[in-house]
């Protein structure tokens, strides 16, 4: 996502590195981080659209057109076709957002590229045992050969760790995740495509969590300092944000990384769900939790260069956060920020 935050001076005695992250997150397992759940509905599956396209044999690399950009200063669109309006934006519980800085970044053209399909185990949770369907996405590489399965026949794929594209519906899909290639395989061969966009009937065992755009339309952000929150010891002297965006494309930047970097960062639990460490969404550092179906919250700064301290105040945030509803998110009054939401 296109980050507007400025990072803030790193003290000279905790230099930046990926390893202590990792160290905080283990003290945050110990420590056993949890607190009441948000009211977030898992479980709940969408219903898919009537009409299906059956794969394609093959298929030239295409994405369809966009449309002209909607004017600036008119509303933005909604976060994500399957999200609340009870969980618009987080805001940290007592202090509200008194003295605190709203934002609305908004992409008036998410809707016009590629979308996803969130598809997960019983097990599984945000970045974990799962897999992102996207399309449609560029030709692939030239890679190893595997055969996707189809309605009408058999589709050349092209494997890569963690990633499966294959052409389908005109164009190309990918579905990229943590699960054994057998398992992407599978969910690429129950994907067809209608009026553009995936639709995915999960293998069993599996379960559709959300569809929506790749990048999300609108992000909602409440923007602290760091000694409002009584954190500026473990966070420096920066900038604390809390968001809640569409997830499609940053479930698929979380599978990316794990692909990249041998493994992905999870953390203790907050308000009952499973929590990511990343830097995907800005800043120095987020802590990133799923409080509905297809919908991602998250805490995260700008300020001192991440460590374990700066983690563990993370998830202490995160647990003082509470859901505002749209109706109280428009009350803030938020400033509009137009631009492309890459999630990462």
């Amino acid at each position: 996502m296109g980050d507007v935050l400025t990072n803030g001076p790193v003290r000279p005695d905790r230099p930046r590195r990926r390893a202590p992250v990792v160290a905080g997150v283990v003290l945050l397992v110990v420590a056993g981080i949890a607190v009441v759940a948000l009211d977030a509905g898992h479980g709940r599956r969408p219903a898919p659209p009537a009409a299906a396209t059956p794969a394609a044999a093959s298929a030239p690399a295409v994405t369809p057109a966009a449309r002209t950009p909607a004017p600036a200063g008119t509303p933005c669109p909604a976060a994500n076709p399957w999200a609340t309006d009870q969980v618009a934006a987080l805001v940290v519980d007592r202090l509200g957002y008194g003295g605190a800085s709203t934002l609305e970044r908004c992409d008036r053209t998410a809707t016009d590229g590629p979308w996803t399909v969130v598809v997960r185990r019983a097990d599984g949770s945000l970045g974990r045992h799962g897999a992102v369907v996207t399309f449609p996405v560029p030709a692939p590489v030239p890679a190893r050969t595997v055969k996707v399965g189809t309605a009408s026949g058999t589709a050349p794929g092209t494997a890569a760790a963690g990633t499966v594209v294959w052409p389908v519906g005109g164009a190309y899909a990918r579905v990229r995740g943590d699960l054994a290639e057998a398992d992407l395989v599978a969910i690429a061969a129950r994907t067809t495509v209608a009026a553009g966009r995936p639709v995915v009937d999960p293998p069993n065992g599996y379960v559709v969590v959300s569809t929506g755009p790749y990048r999300p339309a609108t992000i909602h952000e409440v923007r602290y300092g760091t000694t409002a929150l009584g954190e500026q010891e473990a966070l420096g002297a920066g900038l604390v944000y809390t968001g809640v965006a569409g997830g499609g494309g940053f479930e698929d930047r979380l599978y990316a990384s794990h692909a990249d970097d041998g493994g992905l960062v999870h953390g203790g639990l907050v308000h009952g769900a499973p929590t990511v460490v990343s830097t995907l969404l800005g800043g120095n550092a987020t802590l990133a939790w799923e409080p509905a179906p297809g919908v991602v919250a998250y805490v995260g700064y700008s300020g001192a260069g991440p460590d374990h301290e700066a983690v563990a105040a993370l998830a202490r945030l995160a647990g003082r956060t509470r859901a505002i509803t749209g109706a109280e998110w428009r009350a803030t009054g938020p400033s509009t920020s137009d631009q492309i939401n890459e999630p990462g």
